[in-house]
């Protein structure tokens, strides 16, 4: 059974690159990796088709708030069901950018009821759980949960600076610094509900956190404390 991590944080502050670098040291320990994110993933062409029209700023005003979240919901109804189950007997790791965790934080700062979300996610699992690969709990589904912490309006900044991924902008993004900061208060409260792992970022290198990742999940030996 695969051992299944997921990156989480707000904007900027290091998932892609920690994801990245963290698959890479797997890897290299001889493990068979599974990488993939939400939401969203190249793996399931459809989701992204979906990603664009929730994150695109050029649909920003069309879309209803339920309707946002709906499209986040089947994208991770779609991954659970056609990418995670499928490979938790294929792989030894399954190391994933973004979560359940973000699905709660952004989907309530865009205005959504938690339980309304929430419910929709158990909806989402059990469908996925066919074979009884999960727990029946979202928030128990990964066991780990990296939960990458800093300042949310530098991270703000810094992504925004970067190559955008969408011409119009990032729907999210765009919604400013206090948006983003609601967001990241959303995490520190949801992130308890999850076995998370905490990791405050800010005037840490790339290296350093990288080294805290592996120690955290005392993987620096090739080993993992999992469940």
């Amino acid at each position: 059974m695969a051992k299944y991590i997921c990156l989480e944080g707000t904007e900027g502050v290091g998932k892609t690159t920690q994801t990245q670098k963290l698959v890479d040291y797997l890897t290299s320990q001889g493990y068979k990796v599974l990488q993939t994110k939400e939401p969203g993933t190249p793996l399931e062409p459809l989701t992204m088709t979906l990603r664009g029209i929730m994150l695109d700023n050029q649909y920003d005003k069309a879309l209803t708030r339920p309707a946002r979240e709906f499209i986040s919901q089947a994208i991770r109804s779609i991954h659970l069901e056609r990418v995670i189950a499928p490979a938790i007997t294929e792989y030894d790791y399954i190391v994933q950018d973004r979560g359940i965790l973000s699905g709660y934080a952004y989907g309530v700062a865009c205005g959504n009821s938690f339980n309304n979300i929430r419910n929709m996610a158990i909806q989402n699992v059990q469908s996925a759980n066919d074979t009884n690969l999960f727990d029946i709990q979202p928030e128990s589904i990964y066991d780990f949960v990296v939960y990458l912490r800093g300042d949310s309006n530098k991270g703000l900044q810094k992504a925004l600076a970067a190559k955008q991924e969408f011409t119009a902008g990032d729907a999210m993004e765009s919604r400013g610094n206090s948006f983003i900061k609601q967001v990241s208060e959303n995490m520190d409260n949801y992130s308890s509900y999850f076995n998370t792992v905490r990791i405050d970022v800010d005037g840490l290198s790339i290296e350093e956190v990288h080294g805290n990742i592996l120690a955290s999940l005392n993987l620096s030996k090739g080993t993992f404390n999992g469940k």
